[in-house]
């Protein structure tokens, strides 16, 4: 069976333009105002299968800033680095009903702990357990990590971006985590690199091929080699899954039933594992800070191709397999 069908990018590039006819009234993200973008109206969609295929749908070229999808790639090489034990010492696994920013997160979480790495706070502590001996080390490891997995050497991050994520209520957070020891060191070695990893700019393209890493265990699609361990994998995938679309993570695993995790960019990056990577762009929000579009498209294509971890063909498939075996 193919990874993806022949036919997704016609499937997609309608979805995509059904979306635009829509034209939704929702919310964009303020840091948006200092990117460059050739259009803040970007509608896109791209898929990259497992085994290398890519399907693609509108603008799948242009760049945008990953924002809180970058949660999910710094969890993942806090990973590496320090294991999970030791993590997630630092920061709980649960998902809340908190805002993304929310220092109440913290406060009220499991043992005083940012409830966990897909809200800022969590995010934070992740980031500062990434190793380096100074802040800009850290990121340097990051950028390339985020490179490694996308297969593109040229991703970078946008400095004026930076400036404005720069924003007191992450310090705050930061000021507070670090008084109750969950992160040591200095803002500029500890904070900066989570300013800039939001800012790291990527394609819909870029950002498929690096969920196509993870529907493919960790392993890079060209060459077999392992990028991040399957542990990590499995660990980033359940967060994903419970935690990576804000205060609407439930209803997006009824309606869509995949690991995914949003930015307020519009930004979305879903994984399926053992098929593909997807991922959408859509600047206008919801009320939770997910893509409208963006939660549509991923609803439609993981409807028609069945893609949604508890989807029932899947499971009658899966039944049907082992009843034949035995």
């Amino acid at each position: 069976m193919q990874c993806i069908s022949e036919d997704m990018s016609a499937f997609m590039a309608e979805v995509v333009k059904e979306e635009q006819q829509k034209k939704h009234k929702g919310d964009t993200a303020t840091t948006m105002d200092v990117v460059d973008l050739e259009d803040k109206e970007l509608f896109g969609i791209a898929a990259v299968g497992t085994d290398g295929r890519v399907e693609q749908g509108a603008e799948a070229g242009a760049k945008f800033p990953l924002e809180s999808v970058s949660k999910a790639l710094g969890l993942a090489l806090a990973l590496e680095d320090v294991g999970a034990d030791y993590l997630f010492r630092h920061v709980a696994c649960e998902p809340r009903g908190d805002q993304f920013n929310s220092v109440a997160a913290i406060e009220q979480g499991e043992n005083g702990l940012p409830s966990n790495p897909m809200i800022n706070a969590g995010a934070i502590v992740c980031t500062a357990h990434i190793k380096g001996k100074n802040g800009d080390e850290r990121f340097a490891r990051l950028l390339q990590f985020v490179r490694d997995l996308a297969d593109n050497q040229d991703i970078d991050y946008n400095k004026k971006m930076v400036e404005e994520e720069e924003k007191d209520v992450n310090r705050s957070i930061f000021y507070y985590l670090r008084g109750q020891g969950l992160v040591v060191g200095r803002e500029e070695d500890k904070l900066v690199p989570y300013f800039k990893q939001t800012s790291i700019e990527v394609t819909c393209l870029d950002l498929a091929r690096i969920a196509a890493v993870f529907a493919n265990a960790g392993r890079c699609l060209k060459t077999g080699k392992a990028l991040i361990s399957e542990e990590t994998v499995r660990i980033v995938l359940t967060l994903m899954f419970t935690t990576g679309m804000y205060e609407g993570s439930g209803r997006f695993a009824v309606d869509v039933g995949i690991p995914a995790k949003s930015g307020i960019s519009g930004a979305i990056m879903a994984v399926v594992p053992g098929r593909m990577g997807i991922s959408t762009i859509g600047p206008a929000l919801d009320e939770h800070g997910n893509s409208i579009a963006g939660v549509n498209m991923l609803k439609k294509v993981a409807r028609r191709w069945h893609l949604g971890a508890f989807d029932m063909q899947n499971v009658i498939n899966t039944a049907n397999k082992y009843q034949h075996k035995n």
